[in-house]
């Protein structure tokens, strides 16, 4: 338990763990992950009314990839099935945890393709994400479909502390170096018992690298590429003993591919750690800056003549952010007590000028605080080996956002409370038989007033209960197989709430699903597969209205796919991947504008999702990484009565060059090599006869050194 609480004892000078030491698992021989999903029905006709049968191609390729995987296996290693992972808030061992969990470590970061956390996601995680307007790499981030509000249903956690904003706002992932990551973990489907609300779709949690588990010394790098990109970033890690300090610093900058979608961030990171016989404490703090010009999106012509062009060269977006946080574990025989203790503020500037003398500037500002005290047991009971974490999540979140506009000023405010108190139990019932079993119950109080309607200060009070039921078995050979329900909620956040035009509604009622989930795994060397089929029913689903221009909670809907992942090394010094996702989002029931919307598609959802990677090492400190995704058909966001045909498909390779020198590393790469045309977000017109879209990337390049000391 020392050692978990310290890091790994031994390091070599990239950070990577030393062979031999330390709990960290997927060690430097990096597995190219690889995710599938699928559904029944094929075509624009297979809806959503079929029983979860495979579709055959679908089929005929899972058996194989089956087949192929299993030829390689061998028996399972100790190391694999020493994997520790928090997805309990917790470390345990992965291979225990009897859900849908993902760990992507630092090797495979170093040797994948991504530049940024949130291509990390896309390309290893096979994790859905969409341009950012604001030109910056916080992609919004959808786990298991939900399209516009993926990101809502998603919730992103740095070491554990919640990092989704309660706005209609992407997660500020950007600000965390690639370099300082020790592993990602990627928890599919609902995680509301740990958690709380917004984590539906799943749980996306970020580890980054203890002080402690790095030698003294550091880092500096510098990449250039297209648009004129530089990104210059350093890192130092120093201690003695115990204690140990780890500093991060980033300057990114570029043009990108539009006019005026100019992007400047500057962070600082760091943490400082101290380790005692049996406890931990740790001190983190960051903060960062963002200059943002936006850049529009352009209609259907404009997007075959002037892709790059912007009709709102005026508007711009920036914001800086500060975080602050307090870590404590305290291990005291069976029991171990651990508590967070942060606070994080941001404040916005946005600008808008909509032509003809109208313009609007807002100024907005956000405070979080977050306690959360939580305990660990540990015990055998009647024989049987048990564990129980159970909680207190404590949260406080305001708002403010002074407008300033030729349509009438306005002042806006908001408050949000959530208490909550949670208790999880893993059981062993047999050695090869794993119970789960959780509940949380959450208080949620609203507030919100503004001055511009003016609206009477409006209130919403809720009690929310998430639960879970997990049973795990294991197989042999290196198989298990999992099945689970759960429920989990959602409440509106201050954006979705808001009311521009009376008379105004009450606040929108909390979203709330019913999940489903079956599945199996297999571990045998570097070689991985799970394969996972889900089934979430939703009621009161949070979705903005294109017909009213405010948010509502929708008929009920429904999501459910078949995920496969996994991962397979040729030979010693190649390694071969790839994934593919089908996943249907439909309405259950209802009507949307006067239209019955019964089995119709959620907007922004693609049907179909894709992936090859394959990675040669031609010498032993050189590295060849190809990396091939595709993005299927979609409905346009506003389209929920499905009258408007589909947003094109596309597929975007990637090509990564790496070589180590010494102390050196280098690194060029292509970024859409062949140059494919695409979006992947689009917007009808009122009229149903056009659309608005924002183009991405086309083909881009870039270098990047690195020295290490």
């Amino acid at each position: 338990m020392r050692d978990l609480l310290r890091g790994s004892p031994v390091r070599n000078r990239r950070g990577g763990a030393a062979t031999g030491s330390g709990p960290c698992p997927l060690r430097p021989s990096s597995l190219t992950r690889f995710r599938f999903s699928t559904l029944s029905g094929s075509g624009d006709a297979g809806r959503h009314r079929g029983s979860h049968s495979m579709h055959p191609a679908i089929r005929r390729a899972a058996c194989a990839l089956s087949v192929s995987i299993s030829v390689s296996a061998h028996a399972q290693s100790q190391d694999e099935a020493a994997i520790v992972v928090t997805a309990s808030r917790f470390g345990t061992p992965a291979l225990e945890q009897p859900i849908a969990i993902q760990v992507i470590n630092a090797e495979q970061i170093r040797e994948s393709t991504a530049v940024n956390v949130s291509e990390v996601l896309s390309k290893l995680g096979g994790v859905h994400t969409r341009i950012n307007f604001l030109g910056v790499p916080d992609s919004p981030i959808d786990l298991r479909g939900f399209g516009m509000t993926g990101d809502q249903n998603t919730l992103v956690l740095v070491n554990g502390q919640r990092l989704s904003e309660n706005e209609l706002a992407a997660a500020r992932i950007s600000a965390i170096p690639l370099d300082s990551i020790e592993r990602i973990e990627i928890l599919r489907g609902a995680g509301a018992v740990l958690y709380g609300g917004g984590a539906t779709g799943g749980t996306i949690n970020i580890i980054t690298r203890s002080p402690l588990a790095m030698a003294p010394g550091g880092s500096a790098s510098l990449a250039l590429g297209s648009h004129d990109m530089a990104d210059l970033r350093g890192r130092v890690s120093f201690g003695s003993g115990a204690w140990g300090v780890n500093l991060n610093v980033q300057r990114r900058q570029s043009d990108n591919y539009r006019d005026n979608n100019r992007a400047e961030q500057d962070a600082f990171s760091g943490e400082w750690r101290h380790a005692g016989r049996d406890g931990i404490l740790a001190l983190r703090f960051g903060t960062d800056n963002q200059h943002a010009r936006l850049p529009g999106p352009r209609t259907e012509a404009q997007l075959k003549t002037d892709p790059r062009g912007t009709s709102t060269p005026n508007d711009y977006a920036n914001s800086r952010s500060q975080n602050v946080g307090l870590y404590g574990e305290q291990r005291l025989g069976e029991v171990t007590l651990a508590a967070d203790l942060s606070q994080r503020r941001r404040d916005a500037r946005y600008f808008y000028d909509y032509g003809f003398g109208f313009t609007s500037r807002q100024d907005a500002n956000v405070d979080v605080t977050m306690v959360s005290p939580r305990l660990h047991w540990a015990a055998t009971i009647a024989g049987m080996p048990n564990r129980l974490t159970a909680g207190v999540d404590w949260s406080e979140w305001s708002y403010g956002n002074d407008t300033l506009s030729t349509f009438g000023n306005r002042d806006e405010s908001g408050r949000q409370r959530n208490r909550a108190v949670y208790v999880r139990d893993e059981l062993g019932l047999t050695p090869t038989t794993r119970l789960t079993l959780g509940v949380r119950r959450e208080r949620v109080e609203q507030s919100q007033k503004e001055s511009l309607t003016p609206l009477p200060k409006q209130d919403a009070r809720d009690a929310l209960t998430a639960s879970e039921l997990a049973l795990q078995q294991q197989l042999g050979g290196g198989w298990s197989a999992y099945g689970r329900l759960g429920t989990s909620f959602r409440v509106a956040n201050i954006d979705e709430n808001r009311c521009f035009f009376p008379p105004c509604a009450a606040l929108l009622k909390p979203q709330t699903s019913k999940d489903r989930e079956v599945g199996v795994q297999w571990r045998a060397g570097r070689a991985a597969f799970r394969a996972s089929l889900f089934d979430i029913l939703l009621d009161n689903e949070l979705h903005y209205n294109a017909i009213t221009f405010s948010n509502t909670n929708l008929e009920p809907t429904r999501r459910r796919g078949l995920e496969l992942e996994g991962s397979l090394p040729l030979g010693r010094n190649v390694e071969l991947g790839g994934r593919y996702a089908r996943t249907e989002a439909t309405f259950r029931s209802g009507s949307y504008g006067g239209i019955d919307v019964s089995g119709n598609e959620v907007p922004l959802v693609p049907r179909d999702r894709a992936g090859l990677s394959l990675a040669w090492k031609p010498a032993v400190s050189t590295r060849l990484t190809f990396a091939l995704s595709h993005v299927g058909r979609q409905r346009y966001d506003n389209d929920q009565r499905n009258l408007f045909r589909r947003m094109p498909s596309y597929t975007i390779a990637d090509l990564k060059l790496t070589h180590e020198a010494g102390d050196w590393r280098l690194a060029a790469g292509i970024n859409n090599l062949f140059d494919k045309a695409h979006y992947s977000y689009g917007i009808v017109n009122g009229a149903f006869t056009s659309f608005n879209a924002y183009p991405e990337d086309r083909r881009n390049a870039y270098v990047s050194a690195e020295l290490v000391f």
